[in-house]
């Protein structure tokens, strides 16, 4: 079989820049998360999940300068104040880890299925593995110290059926009598409400400690979003009588140190807000419940609204860093 090098491809391109700016950032939180941790087996994980960073830094760096593509300067210890007190408890670390593993799968298998080069490929293969290892290990430990929240129950099916009434299946928006929702619309429920209710929890935490007023009022208009998502799908929960997912005991101490600099804190910010489109876009496919498309829809516009709101303070503050992009012929024709 004979082998060759192509370049790489756009998708390559966008997923290892986006990984090098994902891990720097991670780094930067892990670091911070070190410095006041106090349960072992929490530290532990945090310590593993700062190595998986690094480890794939070194890698992606590796690839960049090998390709000739300058390094994205990402996030560094200017960005991470080490002498700041902690600003979440153990548990939120935990809870962190969590959302990390989950998304960190997510994203990685989405650059393994659009990677085409060997080396690519053997990459982000390696890398989806490490992060479901990593939502693995922290569902185990949230078991075995009480603290893992699940998606709501439901009854097991008793028998095969076939829906016979359209009508009935599909319709909810203007049906006085709305179809039990199906295990599938209970899920993306359950999780939109759970990845809210962490966004909320770290924008209400970096409200009390950023310097900027613009910063911290965005930080707000998040928070206040994340409520509104969450009691807008919990009530659809509670109207077909299932419980929505509960987590109370994460804490937000009284400090007023940003561990953090505002540009990490708003790109944080900006990449939560991101994935909650995937999410919420993920809902609408797989919920053929009318009313719920229509919920996700308006919450959609409002999440598209905020991100603006959010790449415009970075763009003012030069905190964004440009992402590869394709040539503007164009303006290259004009010169």
């Amino acid at each position: 079989m004979v082998h060759h090098n192509p370049d790489l491809t756009a998708s390559e391109i966008a997923h290892i820049w986006e990984s090098y700016m994902a891990d720097t950032m991670t780094i930067c939180i892990m670091n911070h998360f070190l410095t006041n941790v106090e349960d072992e087996e929490i530290k532990e994980i945090i310590q593993h999940t700062k190595a998986l960073s690094e480890g794939h830094l070194n890698s992606l760096a590796s690839i960049l300068e090998k390709e000739g593509i300058p390094l994205p300067q990402g996030f560094t210890e200017h960005d991470l104040n080490a002498n700041a007190p902690r600003l979440f408890s153990d548990v939120m670390y935990l809870r962190y880890l969590k959302y990390m593993g989950k998304t960190g799968a997510d994203m990685n298998s989405m650059a393994f299925g659009t990677s085409f080069r060997e080396d690519i490929r053997a990459y982000f293969m390696s890398a989806l593995k490490e992060s479901a290892d990593l939502y693995d290990r922290v569902i185990r430990l949230m078991e075995a110290k009480g603290l893992l929240t699940r998606t709501p129950f439901i009854a097991y099916p008793e028998n095969t059926e076939f829906i016979q009434d359209d009508e009935g299946f599909l319709g909810g928006y203007l049906t006085l009598q709305k179809r039990p929702l199906l295990a599938m619309e209970v899920t993306h429920l359950a999780n939109n409400i759970d990845a809210n209710s962490i966004g909320k929890k770290l924008m209400d935490g970096f409200a009390q400690v950023c310097e900027s007023k613009e910063v911290r009022d965005h930080l707000q208009n998040g928070s206040e979003l994340a409520y509104e998502i969450i009691k807008t799908l919990e009530e659809k929960l509670e109207e077909n009588e299932t419980d929505p997912p509960v987590s109370s005991d994460v804490v937000i101490t009284d400090s007023t140190v940003a561990p953090f600099s505002d540009k990490l804190i708003v790109c944080l910010t900006s990449s939560l807000t991101a994935l909650s489109i995937t999410k919420v876009g993920q809902a609408i496919s797989a919920s053929p419940r009318s009313d719920l498309i229509a919920e996700y829809t308006q919450l959609t516009a409002q999440i598209l609204k905020y991100s603006s709101a959010g790449a415009k303070i970075s763009i003012k503050n030069n905190w964004l860093e440009k992402p590869p992009q394709t040539l503007d012929r164009k303006k290259l024709m004009e010169e």
